[in-house]
């Protein structure tokens, strides 16, 4: 139990959000202001709910952040609609609740946006219990919300117009800062970890660079940043293909020269380069030196050659979606038990006659928000410690009934301190949280009464105690029986691909096309979220569970090379004896892991090409033998 509440106070300093802060303090400002200024802050106190739109905006392009924060403002005005409409019939507006919480979950979850999941749309359409009931008054109250989308849109463009380039460049920069690090460090665990932080910027590089050409219109810059991310990524392979052939160190000037580009990239004023000159026979240490003395010209060159054949793939949402439907989801589980259990919460609410009844619902929101039984429990700790704490503040402003002017101010600062905290100290942030709810729900009443304190505190209990025994009773240990068949499912597709790339049989594209990477990917993303849900699961086996991290990460890595041998093509072919013996190392593994059945490992044949995929297959056949 001692775990739990030291968690309550922890703190992660790198998860200020500073700016973030700032963009919703302007926000909410412009939005409250307005209305005062014109003499309707009624008005105001129902548009600053799209202001909440700007709390799902995080890292990536400005493109996506502009879509994002369009999206979500048109989702909230149809909520705060859907519950004007339906407030004055229990069990549906129930209902719908729980479905608003099911599909926002779930749409979040897939396209793995980070931040407070349903939270704010269950807000919106909870908020509707506490306006007067004027269901004819439905599409008003969806265009205020929608007006205060509109200034969350603005803000944010504005904030594009002078940063917009800012988010693709740190990203390419972050993978050759990581490139360096990794070539410095060539071995042990630190290699292992600068791998992990490698292959995850590359990742994130690509997104960005993806949902951005909206702004760089296909310029010289973005072709050039394109470029460069080709470029890591190809530097990336060359450095697995001399890890897997026993390079423990590499020459100085690999890690140097990594750098030289990182400042470049900068735009920092940089000495002379002097190229890397490399006399030795090993093809890929000279095909990376090479990889790099082309970059830097390239960077120093004034007048890019634009390379025609520079592509970008396109985010597949509908993929992502259709994927995700699968039965087998983590996704579309924990979905489904968010909105059964916030129905239930409602029914609840309503049943017993709980004054704000509202509070139960968006309570127990906030405490799914929990990715397992442990950090549901220790989030519905924060939550109530937070509320109890920030009751003392809403008491001290309720006192003085404050005017509009103050609750603008008042307001403003609330919101902007709960975002700048709600990374860093969850428990902190509930205790700006609080009074700031309290005080827009008294100001959108008109009664600042201080007795609210009590039933406030009450809802949070019981909300939290509903969120937490509903996981309890419908999600527990969901994640780590589902973990072996998604590791298998990888793994099978990954044998699939081998088959296609190395078989004397040359196949087609029509036969494995793109997608089967794609699919490779979702896979592998969904692994990682079950395998960290998993790990803090109740009744489970820690070290079992432990165990997984290794063989997934290498998986991870072996996908990586897979899909950059897919991409090259014109492989050097295996005969049908040596393609078989891969192929049942896959099936090998694939039955331990779903099994746990004993195997005898095998040598695998060389090859010719992208010899990292033997030795991560081989890493991976040990891995997975030596379990206990």
């Amino acid at each position: 139990m001692k775990k739990y509440f030291e968690v309550m106070f922890k703190v992660d300093k790198k998860k200020l959000g500073t700016k973030k802060a700032i963009l919703q303090a302007i926000i909410v400002f412009i939005i409250l202001a307005s209305s005062v200024l014109f003499g309707r802050f009624d008005l105001g106190l129902t548009a600053v709910l799209g202001s909440f739109s700007n709390i799902y905006v995080f890292n990536g392009s400005y493109p996506s952040r502009i879509r994002k924060v369009i999206v979500v403002s048109i989702m909230l005005s149809v909520c705060l609609m859907l519950g004007t409409l339906t407030i004055t019939i229990p069990f549906l507006y129930a209902l719908i609740l729980g479905l608003i919480g099911m599909i926002a979950h779930f749409i979040l979850k897939a396209f793995q946006i980070p931040g407070p999941s349903s939270v704010f749309f269950v807000l919106t359409y909870s908020v509707a219990s506490i306006m007067p009931i004027m269901p004819e008054d439905f599409l008003n109250r969806g265009l205020l919300v929608l007006c205060g989308g509109l200034v969350s849109t603005l803000v944010i463009i504005v904030d594009a117009i002078f940063n917009h380039k800012k988010p693709e460049i740190e990203s390419v920069l972050n993978i050759y800062k990581n490139l360096a690090y990794l070539t410095k460090n060539f071995n042990g665990k630190t290699f292992d970890d600068a791998r992990s932080d490698t292959l995850s910027s590359i990742h994130y590089a690509t997104n960005t660079l993806t949902t951005a050409n909206a702004f760089w219109n296909k310029n010289k810059d973005y072709n050039r940043l394109l470029q460069l991310k080709g470029r890591a990524e190809a530097m990336w392979s060359s450095c697995l293909e001399l890890s897997s052939k026993g390079y423990e160190v590499l020459p100085v000037e690999i890690s140097e020269s990594l750098e030289y580009i990182c400042n470049r990239i900068e735009g920092k004023n940089t000495l002379e380069y002097s190229s890397i000159v490399y006399d030795g026979d090993d093809v890929y240490l000279s095909e990376l030196a090479d990889l790099i003395n082309n970059t830097v010209k390239m960077l120093n060159e004034s007048d890019l050659q634009i390379d025609k054949q520079i592509n970008y793939k396109k985010p597949m949402y509908s993929r992502i979606i259709q994927e995700n439907l699968s039965k087998d989801s983590l996704v579309l589980m924990s979905s489904m038990q968010y909105g059964i259990i916030l129905f239930t919460s409602v029914i609840i609410a309503f049943g017993l006659g709980f004054e704000r009844a509202y509070w139960i619902p968006i309570s127990c929101c906030s405490v799914l928000l929990g990715s397992s039984s442990l950090s549901t429990i220790q989030r519905a700790l924060q939550r109530t410690v937070g509320t109890i704490l920030g009751m003392l503040g809403a008491v001290i402003i309720l006192a003085f009934e404050p005017n509009a002017w103050t609750i603008v101010i008042l307001m403003t600062i609330l919101m902007a301190t709960a975002e700048l905290l709600i990374a860093f100290n969850y428990t902190f942030a509930i205790m700006f949280i609080t009074p700031n709810v309290l005080l827009m729900s008294a100001a959108i009443t008109n009664q600042f009464d201080t007795y609210l304190v009590v039933p406030r505190i009450t809802d949070v209990i019981i909300g939290s105690a509903i969120g937490l025994i509903g996981v309890l009773i419908v999600g527990r240990n969901h994640a780590s029986k589902k973990l072996p068949k998604s590791i298998n499912n990888t793994l099978r597709l990954q044998a699939d691909i081998l088959h296609t790339l190395f078989s004397s049989n040359k196949y087609h594209d029509n036969i494995v096309g793109p997608t089967i990477i794609t699919e490779m990917h979702t896979e592998i993303m969904n692994t990682k979220a079950m395998y960290q849900a998993a790990l803090n699961e109740m009744d489970n086996d820690i070290k079992k569970i432990e165990y997984v991290y290794p063989i997934i990460f290498t998986v991870e890595q072996l996908a990586f090379t897979l899909e950059r041998a897919f991409e090259h093509g014109n492989i050097s072919t295996l005969s049908d004896r040596d393609i078989g013996l891969y192929l049942t190392t896959y099936e090998n593994i694939c039955k331990k892991v779903l099994f746990d059945t004993s195997y005898k490992p095998i040598e695998l044949p060389y090859l010719k090409e992208f010899t990292s995929i033997r030795a991560e297959l081989m890493k991976l056949q040990c891995l997975s033998s030596d379990k206990s």
